[in-house]
């Protein structure tokens, strides 16, 4: 027998306390002459026999009440044999991304992940992991593999996509500090590993990876717009031969019109469907591929009118034209996606005059200069933040740190760096294409190398996560929590003092991607991809309703999946196991403690102490109650 807490088990020392109490009231028999003996011979002397008895069956009685209390909360298990012979763990992580939903896949990579668990060495623990833009525990590692073939029978391919990253750092945790082996059930998709992306793994754990198998011959609605009077959809042929294309449009749930094209092998091609006279609010694309992958085979488009979003620019003195052209230009610009915003300007003088309603309808706030902002500006613009808000803090002379901390209700510091040497610029390297502010770069991340950093500030913050970071290793661009809202923290400015990004034209859909993440719910965004929607709205694609905010109206926006994972392009295993970094690590073992936890809640010995106390507690009353 084993205890989950065994320091409980110095509560069992308690059980003196009675003892020592019972030898103390204990008095010694005094001798008294008394000639007249014939007057005791009806004494009951057997009677104090009795009592003596009694009074040491309640003393056992006490005792074992308090040995049983501390033996509950020691948390008392019977190890069993396999437990004790686990040596190290296999975890299986399942791939659920949508690539995986075509006829008969996902059966398929079931099957191998049962087989894995099969395979498993006997002396190993087993656990089950599912993935796809992010990882989840489905079983913690068990001596049941009743269980683990269970979790994977459950599993299902939802909407996300592949992100490998999350898969193998969740699953190197569920080993703990234990030796053992993490097979990957996957289909190999290039697009789950960003460009030059590395994960660290124990050395101790063997990494196997277990091929689904390539992509069927898929076509796929990667992308759709308005462009005037017509929806124009980019189809993906994802196949090795040419093949016909053919969508149906949908207006509010009503068929409206249809279109069809070619497509070559391995080619995209844009189709022009025309719009309905008069247009509705709710556009579906539906595209027929009855083998592919269903969630790519349809796309959803607002085409109802609405405000554009309004962006707060805050600057020296409120003037965006002068002190802000780059940033203005760059938002009243259209976007590849068609969208652009409308501006305001103000600066922090007048700011701090606002009101809290006045502020509320702007969708996302740059924050360019902290000049001017006082005490009640800090606190308006900190709970704009944390009830939603989004603020981009551009570092420059004009940026106070400590204003901006509090501002932004974070805990954000910048030291300014010594300017770079000439001939040896700083550049920028996102540290995830996959966060929303980098998704218009996901095919073409290089361009955004072009731009050169002449002078930085080191930006840093409790609990803020590096988004990218300069080729001289300092933070680039961070992200840091407040309450509901958003804040990224740029280390330079956007005016080309420091550098020359607006002059590129990466600088463009890196603004306007920033602007529409910051923007959240408060944006007027209507098109949002799985993993960037609003808080609340459901990880599945399709028309949604965000509820009114701020004084606001109900607003309809469109969830797309993530058209990358349509992408058929396959890593080989060698490619895979080269993004795996061995890292040495001290041994630990929580693996032990978690196995423990597990046997000790499939038992549940302390429930029975517990009721085996009460009884005892219940006799001891009874027993007390007739010795009295």
């Amino acid at each position: 027998m084993s205890f989950l807490s065994p320091l409980f088990l110095l509560g069992a020392l308690a059980a003196a306390v009675p003892i020592v109490l019972h030898l103390l009231r204990k008095e010694p028999d005094t001798t008294v002459k008394f000639a007249a003996v014939t007057m005791l011979e009806d004494a009951p002397v057997e009677h104090a026999d009795r009592r003596r008895l009694r009074e040491l069956l309640l003393l056992a009685l006490r005792v074992a009440a308090l040995l049983l209390l501390a033996l509950a909360f020691a948390r008392p298990f019977l190890t069993s044999d396999a437990a004790g012979a686990a040596t190290g763990a296999t975890i299986v992580a399942l791939d659920t991304s949508f690539s995986l939903s075509a006829p008969g896949r996902f059966a398929a990579a079931q099957a191998l992940a049962r087989a894995a668990i099969d395979d498993a060495p006997g002396e190993h623990l087993v656990g089950v992991v599912t993935f796809a833009d992010g990882a989840q525990v489905v079983q913690a590692p068990t001596v049941d593999r009743t269980l683990a073939r269970a979790a994977i029978d459950g599993a299902r391919a939802g909407f996300g996509a592949t992100r490998y990253r999350a898969a193998l750092a969740t699953a190197a945790d569920s080993i703990g500090g234990r030796a053992g082996r993490v097979v990957v059930v996957t289909d190999l998709q290039a697009s789950g590993w960003d460009s030059g992306e590395r994960v660290d793994v124990p050395a101790q754990v063997e990494l196997e990876i277990a091929d689904v198998g390539v992509l069927p011959a898929n076509l796929a609605v990667t992308a759709a717009r308005r462009s005037g009077d017509r929806i124009v959809a980019t189809v993906r042929n994802g196949g090795n031969e040419r093949r016909d294309v053919r969508l149906h449009l949908e207006i509010d749930g009503v068929a409206a019109a249809d279109a069809a094209a070619t497509a070559g092998a391995g080619q995209t091609v844009d189709v022009a469907i025309p719009l309905p006279t008069p247009t509705g609010n709710a556009a579906t694309l539906i595209l027929d591929d009855s083998d592919g992958i269903p969630a790519d085979d349809r796309r959803y488009l607002v085409l109802s009118e609405s405000s554009r979003p309004v962006v707060l620019v805050v600057t020296n003195a409120g003037d965006i034209g002068r002190d802000a052209f780059y940033a203005q230009q760059a938002l009243l610009a259209t976007g590849a996606d068609g969208a652009s915003f409308d501006l305001d300007g103000a600066s922090g003088a007048q700011l701090s005059g606002w009101d809290t309603a006045t502020l509320a309808r702007h969708a996302a706030v740059l924050l360019l200069s902290t000049h001017g902002i006082d005490q009640r500006g800090r606190e308006l613009l900190a709970a704009y933040v944390r009830g939603g808000g989004g603020v981009l803090v551009a570092a420059s002379p004009d940026v106070d740190a400590q204003v901006a901390a509090g501002a932004t209700g974070t805990a954000i510091d910048m030291i300014a760096l010594p300017p770079a040497p000439a001939g040896a610029p700083r550049v920028l390297a996102p540290a995830d294409l996959r966060h929303p502010v980098f998704r218009a770069f996901s095919s073409d991340a290089a361009t955004l190398g072009l731009v050169t950093f002449r002078q930085v500030v080191a930006v840093r913050g409790t609990g803020c996560q590096p988004l990218a970071q300069f080729s001289s290793g300092e933070p680039a661009l961070i992200e840091c929590p407040s309450g509901e809202g958003r804040v990224l923290v740029l280390a330079s400015d956007l005016d080309s003092r420091w550098n020359d990004f607006p002059t590129h034209a990466t600088f463009v859909p890196f603004l306007h991607e920033t602007v529409t993440y910051l923007g959240g719910n408060r944006s007027r965004t209507a098109g949002f991809v799985i993993g960037s929607a609003p808080v609340g709205v459901p990880a599945e694609p399709g028309h949604r309703v965000l509820p009114a905010a701020d004084g606001g109206q109900e607003r309809l926006i469109a969830v797309n999946i993530d058209g990358r994972e349509s992408d058929p392009a396959r890593l080989t295993a060698d490619e895979f196991r080269a993004a795996v970094v061995p890292l040495q690590q001290e041994g630990r073992a929580p693996g032990d403690a978690l196995e423990a936890r597990q046997q000790e809640e499939q038992q549940n010995f302390w429930r029975y102490a517990i009721l085996l106390m009460i009884a005892v507690l219940v006799a001891e009353s009874l027993v007390g109650a007739r010795a009295a």
